[in-house]
């Protein structure tokens, strides 16, 4: 049964990719961001653990998503001005002292955190310098889509040893670190430029809505609904997910020459 995650994930990765070949770095990211992965984290940490240790790894998740938002800010602005490895390596650091940050603060102060951060983070990255959206470039190589949705099985896989190694809270930890999203950002960076790679972390931090809603729906649902609770999940992050497209900025295709 924990297998069944893992093959899950990269489908619904592969779906989301799907999205950035269509409407360019923003919407990519925005899409990338989108809990689909964790969803299936939940999943396997019900069934392998109980829906109790779901609940505490789903509210632990919402509490990092503060550090989620320092990381696509910090990312973004670095990666304008400095390029990808110093870029992520910023970003990469701003969420583990975000996460250290939050450690020692109540589970509901940093969750009550992660309102004003939302609210700022939209301007805070375009005041980062990613500029207006490009028009796409030409489509990216299924290597990289294939290696986003592997990387999808390896973040079930490492929540679920995390979750069994340390426990649902440094679970949650490992789940909320953006992933998928740093795989699009960096793959859009090399196809269509440092500002293409920084449209992907503005779509990640206009998604973040959907996220924290999934995590809070699922937190509180998961103790008395086990996996039913993912049902009350969804429909509170595809609620978060009407009202957060609309802001999301997407590019046209370029016309690509025969």
């Amino acid at each position: 049964m924990t297998c069944f995650p893992l093959l899950l994930a990269p489908l619904v990765v592969a779906a989301a990719a799907a999205v950035e070949r269509r409407l360019g770095p923003s919407a990519a990211g925005w899409t990338a961001a989108l809990p689909f992965s964790f969803a299936v984290a939940v999943f396997a940490v019900t069934v392998d653990a109980g829906p109790g240790t779901a609940a505490t790894m789903a509210l632990s998740a919402a509490a990092h998503v503060p550090a989620q938002v320092l990381f696509g800010v910090v990312f973004a602005g670095v990666l304008v001005r400095r390029g990808l490895a110093a870029g992520l390596a910023a970003g990469t650091a701003a969420y583990v002292a975000g996460s250290a940050l939050l450690a020692g603060v109540p589970v509901a102060l940093a969750v009550g955190a992660a309102v004003p951060a939302l609210l700022i983070a939209p301007r805070a990255i375009s005041s980062a310098g990613p500029g207006r959206p490009a028009r796409t470039g030409a489509p990216r190589p299924w290597s990289g889509v294939a290696l986003t949705c592997a990387a999808a099985s390896v973040i079930v896989g490492a929540v679920l040893l995390t979750s069994r190694a340390a426990g649902p809270a440094a679970a949650g930890a490992v789940a909320a670190f953006p992933t998928i999203c740093t795989l699009v950002a960096a793959l859009a960076a090399h196809h269509d430029g440092r500002r293409a790679g920084a449209h992907a972390l503005a779509g990640l931090v206009r998604s973040l809505p959907c996220y924290l809603a999934f995590c809070l729906a699922a937190a509180l649902a998961l103790p008395g609904a086990g996996l039913a609770a993912l049902a009350p999940a969804v429909l509170a992050c595809l609620a978060a997910a009407g009202i957060t497209w609309r802001g999301v900025p997407t590019a046209p295709r370029a016309a690509v020459a025969s």
